[in-house]
Order: structure tokens, then C-alpha cells, then sequence
């Protein structure tokens, strides 16, 4: 069986539809070329990465509106360490090890961590329309636990940039197993159709949006 590296934005395709999940990450047939709406959210998480960087680079045009928030996670971050795009991977025994390492199982990208002793903040940039899923959210929380064993309680928080509104939930350390049982289930789950080679289509409203739409029957 071919071995798996997993991710939030994996574990969510699939969950969507294996069939899809096969084509694009398995077979690898199929490619989500994007569209002009994630080509501006590439744009403006990148402007954001480099205001908040070490260089602190000008925002561009399309993100400047987003200085004072920029701002203002530079003064909550006074007294503690700041870093965005933090790549964060573990091993199948949920150690951490390289991105690109050969045992990487498990990936996830941080846009904004600020860590302070035994307390953490995290911010997730979301440009499209305010759908919160804290499933996201409780995998980060536990990367950074993992990763960083000083931090003992983690605000992880959703920002929407369009809206300029926010989701937050607050994770400890007490809550590790539960969610790491909720992750594992998962994976599980997609390791039992790789074993079996067992792909099922599941068809929704997604259809219509899917690199598979050209082959799939359920999208025709």
C-alpha cells in the first residue's frame, strides 16, 4: 500500500468525496487548476506573510486594508516570538519530524503563531465566505502542542478578511486525546479505503465545482 501523508485540507477531500480524494492524490489524473478567487487569496496570504515576516515588508494594494490588523498582532505579540507560514509535520508516531522528510504522515501550515511561555495565539486568513469548520482549528492546536511542549493553552482563531470578523476557540493540553482520536478516526478511515481500494463517489452540491466533473456520473 502506498504510504499516505495527510492534511487538514486532505482529510477534508476526502471527506467530501474519496473519489475525488483518489483521483487527485492518489492516481493523481486530475489537477484543481483553481480560479481567479483562490489566485487572490494565494495573493493576499502572501502579502500578509511578508508584512508579518522579518522584513516587514508594505502590504500590497489588494491586502493594505489589512495594516491595522497587521498591527495590531505585532503589538500582541511584544514580549513573545511571532512566525507565519510555520510549517509544522509529524510522524506516524505523532513525533515531530520534516516537511519534507521521508516519514512526514501528517502536515500543517500555520499563517500566524505568537508564542509566549506556556500560552500561544494562532490566526488562520480566510478570504472566502465565513464557514467556520473548528475541526481545523483543533488540528492546529495540537500540532503547536506537539511541537512546541511549553505551551500548555492555545487561542486559535479564524480570521475573515473579507468580513473582518473572527471565530475563536481556546484549546488546553486536557484536550489532546479526544481530538487526536477524532484525527486518527479519520485517517483511519482513509487508510481502510487505500487498503481495500475502495474509492465511493459522494455525490452533493460540491459536484459541479470538482476536477472530476468531466468523468464522474454523478456531476454530469
Amino acid at each position: 500500500m502506498t504510504k499516505l501523508a495527510h492534511s487538514y485540507s486532505a482529510l477534508k477531500m476526502y471527506e467530501n468525496c474519496p473519489k475525488n480524494y483518489y483521483h487527485q492524490r492518489i492516481e493523481k489524473s486530475v489537477r484543481d487548476p483553481g480560479n481567479a478567487v483562490t489566485a487572490y487569496g494565494e495573493r493576499v496570504h502572501k502579502s500578509l506573510e511578508l508584512r508579518l515576516g522579518e522584513d516587514a515588508a508594505t502590504l500590497n494594494q489588494e491586502a493594505s486594508r489589512y495594516e491595522a490588523l497587521c498591527a495590531s498582532i505585532e503589538r500582541l505579540a511584544t514580549g513573545g516570538v511571532l512566525t507565519v507560514e510555520e510549517e509544522m509535520t509529524l510522524n506516524d508516531s505523532l513525533k515531530p519530524t520534516g516537511w519534507w522528510d521521508p516519514d512526514a504522515w501528517l502536515r500543517s501550515k500555520i499563517d500566524v503563531l505568537v508564542r509566549k511561555g506556556p500560552e500561544a495565539i494562532m490566526f488562520d486568513w480566510k478570504t472566502g465566505k465565513r464557514r467556520p469548520d473548528f475541526d481545523q482549528l483543533e488540528l492546529f492546536a495540537v500540532q503547536v502542542f506537539k511541537h512546541y511542549p511549553e505551551v500548555q493553552r492555545i487561542k486559535t482563531t479564524f480570521v475573515w478578511l473579507k468580513e473582518m470578523k473572527m471565530d475563536s476557540e481556546t484549546f488546553t493540553r486536557k484536550q489532546e486525546a479526544p481530538i487526536w482520536e477524532k484525527i486518527l478516526g479519520k485517517i483511519k478511515r482513509i487508510e481502510g479505503s487505500a487498503e481495500h481500494d475502495n474509492w465511493p463517489a459522494k455525490p452533493s452540491g460540491l459536484c459541479g465545482w470538482c476536477p472530476c466533473k468531466s468523468f464522474c456520473e454523478y456531476a454530469k
